[in-house]
């Protein structure tokens, strides 16, 4: 496991990159070998809590997040952005500002979750985890449990850490080029 970690971190800070002032966390899913290592070690984090489900905020999380459930042989389930279309029943809340400012309105199937369900919330980056904390309102009105934030890059702050579990990630945003 510590060479999978070793390799997961050290793939991530290879294809990482700034693109006019924007972190690219795309580029270091383009290689099927940094693919597979980091999503291997976003899934042996998140195995920590032992989730039930993950779930994965739209685009990055929505990516991520299947992979993972995949990895662990558990289910996933969809958090989406902006009043996208959803059949069935949901639950939707509106985040408070990210690191850019915007409140995102999210919503989850309320069907995909229920009484004593483990969640292990999965993306690439936690920041203000203004939308982290947003999700974690969706499962617990779920009656499920957020378990941990697993992602690639956390920069949280203490703010962000006092809203949410654990955050467990791959690399911490100061190891960043």
């Amino acid at each position: 496991m510590l060479a999978d970690a070793t390799t997961a971190h050290a793939n991530v800070l290879h294809h990482f990159r700034w693109v006019q002032g924007d972190a690219d966390t795309w580029n270091m899913l383009r290689d099927a070998s940094s693919l597979d290592s980091i999503v291997s070690e976003l899934a042996r984090l998140s195995a920590t809590d032992k989730p039930d489900v993950t779930a994965g905020i739209e685009a990055r999380g929505l990516v991520l997040a299947p992979m993972v459930a995949l990895t662990l042989g558990i289910g996933f389930t969809p958090i989406r952005k902006g009043g996208a279309l959803f059949p069935g029943d949901t639950a939707t809340v509106e985040s408070s500002p990210d690191y850019r400012g915007r409140a995102q309105t999210l919503s989850i199937r309320t069907d995909h979750l229920g009484p004593g369900v483990r969640v292990s919330l999965v993306d690439d980056w936690v920041e203000t985890g203004s939308q982290a904390a947003a999700a974690k309102k969706l499962i617990e009105d779920s009656d499920a449990e957020l378990v941990n934030v697993t992602a690639i890059i956390d920069e949280a702050d203490e703010a962000a850490r006092s809203m949410l579990p654990v955050i467990r990630s791959i690399v911490r945003s100061h190891d960043l080029p």
